[in-house]
C-alpha cells in the first residue's frame, strides 16, 4: 500500500497553525508546500509530506519511526546556512493519517534556476559557492552526517545576503531505505545521477568526499551551462569538462581532484579543499607582491573634478581589451612615486592597474569595490600593511558584488557613492575616513558589503518583476 498524497488545497489550514499558500515541489515521497505559520505572527515555512510507497501497515508504521529518527538528527543541526528544522507535523488530511516536516523558508533563487535565467556563472560566482559551502559540509560532517544529495537545485542563494544555503537532506530517503532493506525491496537511489559519484550510485555508500564530489559537479554544471551526461564519460569513467571553458589552472587542478572516480584519489575533508584554495591563491599574491612593494594612489574628493563620477566605470570597461597586460603593471608600478608624481599617471596607466586589479584578486581586488568607500582609490601595501587580514571569502564577496553589478548594467562609479551615501548615514563619524584592509576596519567593510548587497537584491527583485 502507499499512503494517499492528496494535494492539499491553497488556503486550508492544519492542526489550527499552518496555512498552505501554495504547492511548491513535488518528489517521490510526496509533495512539499509553501505556509505560514499562524502561532508566529504569519512567518513562512515549508511543509515536506512524507508518504513513502510501501506495502503493509507495519511496513508504514516502521518508515515513519525511522524518518522520525533521521528528522530527529537533522533537528540538532544548527548552522546559519542550514534551513532549521523546526517540527514534524502528525495530521490527518481527508481523513488520512499524514507527515509533514515543517522547515525554515529560504527566501532566494536555487542555483538552477539561477543557471536557467542566467546562463552559466562566471569562475568567481561558482568560486564563492563553493567557499560559502565548504564550512556548512565540514560542520555536518563532523557532526557524522553526509548531505548525499548536492546538486543545483538543492542550493539557494539566500537574497537577505547571497550566501549559499544548503538545503534536502536525504533523511526521506534514508528512511524509505531502511525499510527496504528490513523487507528484500530494492533499495531507493538517494542523490542524483550526474552529480553523485559511483560508490553511491552503485553500492550506496557515502563519504564526506562523496560529498565534495556532488559539489565539484555542481560546480562545472554552472561553469558550462551543460549538463553531467554530456560532460562525463561513463564507459572511462571520467570528466571532460574543461575545453567547454576557462577557469585559473588552480580552480582547475581542485575541482578534478574533486571528481575523481576513486574515493581514496579525493580530499578527504572540505577542509583540506579550502586548504589547498588558499594556499593556490596566496602562490599568486606572494607572487604579485615580490614584484609591487608600494603602489599608492592618493585619496581624492567626491567633487574634485579630476576624479568624475564615472571614473570607476571608465576603468572597468577596458578591462577586457588589456587584461594581458597584467605583468606589465607590475613593472610599471613600482615606477610611480607615493604622492609627488601622482598627476603624472596618465589615463592608460589606471586601465593597467585596474587590470591586475581583475586578474590577481588576492592582492587588489578590495581597490575596487572599496574604491567609493569612501570616495577614494587607496591601496597601500607597503610594509605595514596587513595584506592577510581580507580573506578568499571576504574577496570573493568583493568580486561578487562587482559581477551583479556589471549583469545589471549599473554603472559602478554610482552605484558605490550610493553605497557610500547609506554607510555615511549609519556611520558619519567616517566620512572621508579610508576604510582599509586592515583587522581593525573588518567590521566597517561587512557593514558595506551588507548595504551593497542588500541593494542588489533590490535590483535583482525589480529587473525580475519587469521582465
Amino acid at each position: 500500500m502507499s499512503r494517499t498524497s492528496a494535494i492539499l488545497r491553497d488556503g486550508i489550514i492544519l492542526n489550527n497553525r499552518y496555512r498552505i499558500l501554495k504547492e511548491i515541489g513535488r518528489g517521490g515521497f510526496g509533495r512539499a508546500y509553501l505556509a505560514e505559520d499562524t502561532h508566529r505572527y504569519r512567518e513562512l515555512c515549508v511543509l515536506k509530506e512524507f508518504a513513502p510507497q510501501v506495502k503493509s501497515d507495519r511496513e508504514l508504521s516502521k518508515a515513519e519511526d525511522l524518518f522520525e529518527r533521521e528528522a530527529g538528527i537533522l533537528y540538532k543541526l544548527k548552522h546559519k546556512q542550514i534551513p532549521k528544522f523546526e517540527a514534524l507535523l502528525q495530521t490527518r488530511v481527508d481523513g488520512k493519517r499524514a507527515l509533514f516536516l515543517v522547515q525554515e523558508y529560504i527566501e532566494g533563487e536555487s542555483y538552477w534556476e539561477l543557471l536557467k535565467r542566467k546562463g552559466k556563472l562566471t569562475e568567481v560566482e561558482v568560486t564563492k559557492m563553493i567557499w560559502d559551502l565548504l564550512p556548512v559540509l565540514d560542520y555536518i560532517h563532523a557532526s557524522k552526517l553526509i548531505h548525499r544529495d548536492i546538486s543545483p537545485d538543492n542550493l539557494i542563494r539566500r537574497d537577505l545576503d547571497g550566501k549559499t544555503i544548503l538545503i534536502d537532506f536525504g533523511c526521506v530517503k534514508i528512511a524509505a531505505n531502511a525499510v527496504s532493506k528490513s523487507t528484500g525491496q530494492s533499495m531507493t537511489l538517494i542523490g542524483k545521477k550526474g552529480y553523485s559519484p559511483d560508490e553511491q550510485i552503485r553500492r550506496g555508500q557515502a563519504f564526506p568526499c562523496s560529498d565534495l564530489y556532488s559539489l565539484a559537479a555542481t560546480a562545472i554544471v554552472l561553469l558550462t551551462g551543460k549538463q553531467p551526461d554530456e560532460l562525463y564519460d561513463s564507459h572511462q569513467g571520467k570528466w571532460h569538462w574543461e575545453s567547454e571553458v576557462r577557469v585559473s589552472s588552480s580552480l582547475k587542478k581542485v575541482l578534478n581532484k574533486m571528481l575523481a572516480y576513486k574515493p581514496c584519489d579525493r580530499y578527504q575533508s572540505a577542509d583540506r579543499v579550502r586548504q589547498v584554495l588558499s594556499k593556490e591563491n596566496n602562490s599568486v599574491v606572494n607572487s604579485f607582491i615580490s614584484r609591487i612593494r608600494t603602489l599608492v594612489v592618493s585619496p581624492g574628493d567626491n567633487d574634485d573634478p579630476t576624479y568624475p563620477t564615472n571614473f570607476i566605470s571608465e576603468i572597468h570597461s577596458n578591462i577586457s581589451r588589456i587584461s594581458t597586460k597584467s605583468m606589465t603593471i607590475a613593472r610599471q608600478a613600482t615606477r610611480f612615486s607615493t604622492t609627488g608624481n601622482i598627476k603624472q599617471i596618465q589615463p592608460w596607466h589606471w586601465g593597467l592597474i585596474t587590470a591586475g586589479v581583475i586578474l590577481i584578486p588576492g592582492l587588489i581586488s578590495f581597490a575596487l569595490t572599496k574604491s567609493r568607500i569612501p570616495n577614494h582609490i587607496t591601496s597601500n601595501f607597503d610594509g605595514n600593511s596587513d595584506i592577510n587580514s581580507i580573506n578568499k571569502a571576504e574577496q570573493n564577496l568583493q568580486q561578487e558584488i562587482y559581477q551583479r553589478i556589471q549583469s545589471l548594467e549599473l554603472d559602478p562609479g554610482a552605484f558605490y557613492k550610493q553605497v557610500d551615501t547609506l554607510f555615511h548615514q549609519q556611520y558619519p563619524e567616517l566620512k572621508g575616513v579610508q576604510l582599509t584592509e586592515k583587522v581593525e576596519h573588518q567590521n566597517y567593510r561587512q557593514v558595506w558589503y551588507e548595504i551593497a548587497t542588500s541593494l542588489l537584491n533590490k535590483q535583482e527583485k525589480n529587473s525580475k518583476l519587469s521582465e
